[in-house]
């Protein structure tokens, strides 16, 4: 493969400096691509679509396969496996109700947002001090 890889990489470079220096070989060059690039263009979308449709089909195939043979010689072997992991999941009513969190340091009454998070916020015992001093004057 490596003397293969090295036959094209001399003839590529065989083909690109000869199209460089011989003004015969561009003009041919030149006239061949350009009178049959419609040609070329459809050959070349042609064969891509054949090709990615081959491929699909083959893994489509494959996958038919896979699922049959799962379904058939797999199934008892792991089902009892997945029903047990299935049965600790949540269900779907679980995962819908609301949980609200209940905190104690929050005052019932309706306040705004600002009040709330300064009222669950304690106060050392500095601040205690200064708000005691404050009041005295």
């Amino acid at each position: 493969m490596v003397v293969e890889a090295g036959v094209i990489g001399f003839l590529s470079y065989w083909i690109v400096s000869e199209y460089t220096f011989n003004a015969y070989f561009q003009s041919y060059a030149d006239q061949l691509i350009g009178t049959h690039i419609t040609t070329f263009t459809a050959a070349l979308g042609l064969s891509i679509g054949l090709a990615g449709s081959a491929v699909a089909a083959a893994m489509y195939r494959n996958l038919k396969h896979a699922k049959y043979r799962l379904e058939t010689v797999a199934a008892p072997k792991i089902r009892g496996a997945v029903d047990k992991i299935l049965s600790g999941l949540p269900t779907l009513d679980e995962l819908q109700r609301p949980r609200v969190a209940k905190d104690s340091t929050v005052s019932p009454t309706p306040q705004s947002p600002a009040v709330q998070i300064l009222a669950s916020v304690p106060a050392s015992p500095e601040q205690k001090q200064i708000k005691l001093d404050d009041t005295k004057s």
